[in-house]
């Protein structure tokens, strides 16, 4: 290898601060000190021909590897190690292969998994921006996001999207190999299941691409993220082809370009960042482009930034994804990038949304021009604005017809929106909304119309349109909910939304319908109550039919609670989580009481991993002897 006289330099005071550090002329194996493992960490370095001469700086393709491999090994990927040195001189780029293992002892890498694989409360979200410190500080590399980019393989695929995911700002491409598509994630005491189907917001401004083998054991698993794309409208460079679990044949590299390919050519031709950005995130405190959040929040689940731009954000959380209860939360702090003019006073709008309600007050910028926000719950969108800012317009809630949350397959319904103006606007305004769907087996009937708002008019009333959501059930895990695009434009200005509508579906009725009311019916109890197998005022009820638990749909008032447990359906590989209902029965039900429900469950077989949903419908009659039914 050729390399710099600074560079040997460097190379020896790594062998120096490590005790480690070689080279086979291909590449160099090396280490630096983690202050977050607390110990060298170790990774493989590829420089690029010509590396070190005129001071030219080069962008990075950080590359992870999958179950049981670490930064110079990956059985399943059959990488030819000396010949991606090739790549690297042809492409122009530092290529660095990461150490995922937390743990000699383990081969399983990222403290990702099921619950029992959570183990350690190091994270790999935080060791990625010590590491792109350390090579950005110790190679000439180019700095900036747009010249950052990750490819993965296998649960290393898992984590390009979920690391690109919770850093867009530091990464603009990322690529997933035959990736995993969701594992749990995060602290062992508050872990949470990451479906990656569901969180393509945050990759929205992350040019990403998939490969799918179809011979991969992980292929219909991998095509329920690539609908969940589409579902989300975030596009997707997807490659199906004719393989199994592997990147490139033995002894070839052709496939592991195509990858590298796509990094650099969104570092040569950078798209731009969309006007607004959402993330949503699992842990208690993170940061988002210079936005920083903190929060008690303690159990699994998620904090949603949704829609920020200068004049705003909303601030949710969700018990799961898409469309989970809010988690309580009673501490919520909110401190801004430092967009707004340092010492100047402006005007705040605080909305929550579940009640109707707005506040409005002042707050003066700090001298770094950030503004701090407090809040005790979520499902609030906060307005900053100023005299001369222009109407600012989000989808605040739907209802279906007189107030449902529920389309039903096949049935024409009556949908409303409310929409939020985020800034205030002494003067009236038109605002042309058009509404679109992500399936085109939804119909919408008058999708489009314009409103004439009056002054100072905060909540905006759509007139209704009709809706038939003329859809199929799905076979699989892909998002089973209709998702809705809003399009506002008010004079040149044009904002987007969504909504989230899940749906009834129409389903035979099911069979051989067992309680869990703390009665072992399976493995183990995970209901609540006197274990006697009957319906009762008062119980948390695990249903299933026949051995399958069963999640579960509906919107009876007795139905005060849903929770959902999870489970690994038995597999080789324990890829494609399932998830069930335990819903609680309000102690005030009255006795007789019958209970209109939708369910589905689900199936794998092996290999590949296919999960396969099945939906149906029941009627739970309730017992309650100290409430008489009428």
């Amino acid at each position: 290898m050729k390399y710099s006289y600074a560079f040997g330099a460097i190379a020896i005071c790594f062998s120096w601060l490590t005790g480690f550090s070689q080279t086979n002329g291909a590449y160099i194996d090396t280490a630096h000190y983690s202050k977050v493992f607390g110990h060298p960490k170790y990774y493989r370095l590829y420089l690029p021909e010509g590396y070190g001469r005129a001071g030219k700086r080069y962008p990075v393709i950080y590359f992870f590897h999958g179950w049981g491999g670490r930064h110079f090994k990956d059985d399943n990927a059959l990488l030819e190690y000396e010949k991606i040195k090739t790549l690297a001189d042809k492409y122009q780029v530092l290529l660095v292969m990461w150490d995922g293992n937390i743990d000699t002892a383990e081969p399983r890498p990222y403290n990702t998994g099921n619950h029992e694989d959570i183990k350690f409360s190091v994270q790999m979200k935080d060791y990625f921006p010590e590491l792109i410190s350390h090579i950005d500080s110790a190679y000439l590399t180019l700095t900036d996001r747009q010249h950052r980019g990750i490819i993965g393989f296998s649960m290393g695929g898992f984590m390009s999207f979920f690391l690109a995911g919770k850093y867009p700002e530091k990464i603009s491409a990322a690529v997933s190999l035959a990736g995993s598509p969701e594992f749990f994630i995060g602290y062992p005491q508050n872990h949470t299941l990451y479906p990656l189907r569901y969180t393509f917001k945050n990759l929205q401004d992350v040019n990403i691409r998939m490969h799918n083998g179809d011979s991969d054991i992980l292929y219909y698993l991998n095509d329920e993220v690539k609908q969940g794309a589409k579902w989300e409208g975030i596009p997707v460079d997807y490659w199906k082809f004719h393989g199994g679990h592997m990147v490139d044949i033995a002894g070839e590299t052709k496939v592991f370009e195509t990858a590298m390919r796509f990094i650099t050519e969104t570092f040569n031709n950078p798209a731009p960042r969309k006007p607004r950005w959402s993330h949503y995130d699992l842990y208690p405190a993170f940061s988002a482009w210079d936005y920083q959040v903190n929060t008690s929040k303690s159990v699994p689940g998620f904090v949603l930034l949704k829609n920020v731009d200068k004049n705003g954000c909303g601030l949710y959380s969700y018990q799961w994804l898409p469309d989970g209860p809010s988690i309580p939360l009673d501490t919520i702090t909110v401190l801004t990038a430092p967009l707004y003019q340092p010492g100047k006073t402006y005007r705040i709008l605080t909305c929550n949304t579940h009640m109707g309600t707005t506040v409005t007050n002042t707050q003066k910028a700090d001298e770094t021009g950030r503004l701090s926000f407090r809040y005790t719950q979520t499902s609030i969108e906060t307005g900053i604005y100023d005299d001369n800012d222009s109407p600012n317009l989000v989808v605040m809630g739907y209802r279906v017809d007189k107030g449902s949350r529920y389309l039903r397959q096949g049935k024409p319904a009556k949908l409303s929106i409310q929409l939020l103006n985020r800034v205030s606007d002494i003067s009236p305004f038109t605002i042309r909304v058009a509404i679109s769907a992500s399936d085109s087996a939804v119909q919408l009937i008058k999708t489009a119309t314009t409103i004439t708002v009056p002054p100072n008019t905060r909540l905006i009333a759509f007139p209704p349109v009709t809706i038939v959501p003329a859809i199929k059930a799905p076979a699989h895990g892909e998002p089973p909910q209709v998702k809705l695009n809003i399009t506002m434009q008010t004079g040149k200005t044009i904002y987007t939304d969504d909504i989230t509508i899940p749906v009834l579906y129409n389903a035979p009725m099911l069979d051989s319908i067992q309680t869990d009311d703390g009665l072992k019916i399976r493995d183990k109890p995970m209901g609540t109550g006197n274990g006697n197998g009957i319906a009762e005022a008062g119980e948390t009820l695990l249903l299933y039919s026949g051995a399958h638990r069963l999640r579960l749909y509906t919107e009876d008032k007795w139905v005060i609670k849903e929770t959902l447990a999870d489970e690994m359906i038995p597999a080789r590989w324990p890829d494609g989580f399932t998830v069930n209902s335990l819903i609680s029965i309000s102690p005030d039900c009255p006795d007789g009481h019958v209970i209109e429900l939708h369910a589905s469950y689900e199936t794998k077989t092996f290999n590949p991993i296919e999960r396969k949903t099945t939906w149906g419908r029941l009627r739970l009659t309730i017992q309650n002897k100290s409430k008489p039914g009428k």
